[in-house]
């Protein structure tokens, strides 16, 4: 049941029904949810703007190359796009939970097409003759095809598969029942659809786009100022790890071990902490008390009530 749709039926009926009312009377809304869920849904899709953004300028920062950087950028909106017709003929609606899988999903879904493009990318970038300083330009157009195409089928199988493992992993979610079920499938199916269409898209469409807008001026990625320093930064760690293997496994085991205690003490429960920032009172009295004791009590809470800046 959409919570929404069922409050805008109840303030167009109580509209109807106003002029029948008798003079002096009127109904009076005294808790309104609908305030709260169409602003929730706005910082949802802000949120999801501002996700959307940091993506595309981090994938600029990184691949140094905007047509290169184009290709996920176009993908990710495609994905999103597409989950929603599903999505409209399975009845499920635009709400906080589902569009909170899309929120949960923007990253994955440019992981695949990031790893395609890069893979190109480099395979090109780091010919002799384009390290050596020639224009990628000058290379015939069917060896940049063919190099592009199969840069893309040698990781193609590999991505696909990561992708649908992550959509195996949801499955789980829409065996949820009751209130826990009605909860967390809407974000169930929005997460496993915008993935699914993603790790299609990263097999059909995300290589023709690499062989249309990867071209031109490439620099290998030695030549990239965000790639050199983030290797200086994890190439020690790996080379160490790799180095020192029987402790690298020993550490991560100890860390490992350390959880199991924290995890016990942890808790849990089944509805999060909601700041929606409205809270709805509702006052309780002791069984048998009197009209007067209650009217007093009554007047009390009213007065602590206003007591509080609005």
């Amino acid at each position: 049941m959409n919570a929404l749709n069922v409050i805008d039926g109840v303030k167009k009926k109580l509209a109807e029904i106003k002029t029948s009312l008798p003079p002096g009377v009127e109904v009076v809304a005294g808790y309104d949810r609908a305030g709260l869920i169409q602003d929730s849904i706005k910082t949802l899709q802000r949120d999801l703007l501002e996700e959307a953004a940091i993506v595309s300028i981090v994938i600029i920062v990184f691949l140094f190359h905007f047509r290169s950087a184009l290709i996920p950028i176009l993908t990710l909106p495609i994905a999103v796009i597409a989950s929603f017709v599903p999505m409209y003929y399975l009845g499920v609606s635009s709400n906080i939970m589902s569009l909170g899988g899309i929120a949960l999903a923007i990253g994955v879904l440019v992981d695949a097409a990031i790893v395609m493009v890069e893979n190109g990318y480099r395979h090109l970038s780091e010919r002799p003759s384009t390290l050596s300083g020639e224009n990628d330009s000058a290379l015939p157009e069917p060896e940049r095809r063919k190099i592009l195409i199969d840069s893309a089928k040698q990781v193609g199988p590999a991505l696909f598969f990561s992708l649908i493992i992550i959509v195996v992993s949801f499955l789980p979610v829409f065996l949820l029942e009751a209130q826990e079920g009605r909860m967390f499938r809407p974000l169930a199916w929005t997460k496993t659809l915008a993935v699914g269409f993603s790790s299609v898209l990263a097999i059909t469409l995300v290589p023709v786009l690499m062989v249309m807008f990867i071209k031109g001026r490439l620099r290998p990625e030695s030549q990239n100022p965000v790639s050199r320093w983030t290797q200086a930064l994890y190439l020690p760690v790996l080379r160490l790890c790799l180095k020192y293997r029987k402790t690298t496994l020993l550490v991560n085991l100890l860390f490992l071990v350390v959880t199991f205690p924290l995890v016990l003490r942890i808790g849990s429960q089944f509805m999060p902490p909601l700041y929606e920032g409205s809270a709805l009172y509702m006052p309780t009295a002791l069984p048998g008390i009197s009209i007067t004791q209650a009217s007093q009590l009554l007047q009390s809470q009213d007065r602590v009530l206003q007591s509080f800046p609005r």
